[in-house]
Order: structure tokens, then C-alpha cells, then sequence
């Protein structure tokens, strides 16, 4: 690596605050120390470095093979206290987390049930009311006459 390639600690800080906020830039040169004043602009440049966004590159992908080392400790934690809990109930709190986990479980699925008619306590006596709508006869029951 050359000289004009090794990061400043005001670098490395931006590269860590870049790929924390979402990556921003500019609130990440913020965040990192740079002027409020010029931050938008060094941002922008850090971003256009070559050697940043190889390390920027180099730290995303670290952070996902992290993520991932973590996430199958997580899980296998999971699949021991799952066989292995004392208690049933812990088993199977273990079983359900494991099966969220691993994106197994359907999502639940709710039921939403509307009114579209006026409840008796809305409608208004005084108007003239069609109950079967415009142009509809009542069907008589003639075994109540």
C-alpha cells in the first residue's frame, strides 16, 4: 500500500459513520469531524477515492461475513436449547425463535371485516328511506299473512 493510499483516522471514522447512518456521505463527514460548511463536498470526495471505497468495500464485506458468524452462533444456540432444555416450555420458545429465524413461519394472516350500511342509530327517520334500493319491490312472505 502507498503513503497517499494508508487512511487518516478522520477516514477511517467517515467509513465507519458511512456504512453505520445508511451511507450518507455527508453526515458521515459530519459525523467524522469534517466542517459543517464542507461536509457535503467531502464526502462526496472521499467517496470518489479509489483506496476509500476499496476500504469501504473491504469493511461492508466484514461486516457481512460478521453478521452471517453471528447468525449461525445464534442459530445453533437455538438448535442445542431446542434438544436440549430442561423445560419443555424453553424448547419450545426455542423451536418458535428458531423457525422465525430461519424465515420459516407463514406470516400471520388476519381478517379485516367491513360495514358498508348505515348502523339504526345513524339513519335519520324524518328522510324517506328506500330499504332495498332504487327501483327494488319487497318480496312478500305470504305464509305471514
Amino acid at each position: 500500500m502507498r503513503d497517499e493510499d494508508k487512511l487518516t483516522a478522520k477516514q477511517e471514522r467517515f467509513i465507519e459513520c458511512y456504512l453505520s447512518n445508511g451511507m450518507n456521505g455527508a453526515a458521515a463527514a459530519r459525523e467524522a469531524g469534517y466542517s459543517e460548511r464542507t461536509a457535503k463536498e467531502q464526502g462526496y470526495e472521499n467517496l470518489t477515492k479509489p483506496h476509500l471505497k476499496q476500504a469501504i468495500d473491504r469493511k461492508r464485506q466484514e461486516m457481512s461475513e460478521n453478521s452471517e458468524d453471528r447468525r449461525r452462533k445464534y442459530i445453533s444456540h437455538l438448535e442445542r436449547l431446542a434438544l436440549s432444555a430442561e423445560r419443555e416450555s424453553d424448547q419450545l420458545r426455542a423451536v418458535e425463535t428458531l423457525i422465525k429465524a430461519e424465515g420459516w413461519a407463514q406470516p400471520e394472516k388476519s381478517e379485516v371485516t367491513t360495514f358498508a350500511g348505515n348502523f339504526l342509530a345513524d339513519l335519520d327517520l324524518g328522510d324517506e328511506v328506500e330499504p332495498l334500493g332504487p327501483g327494488s319491490k319487497p318480496i312478500e312472505n305470504k305464509d305471514l299473512h
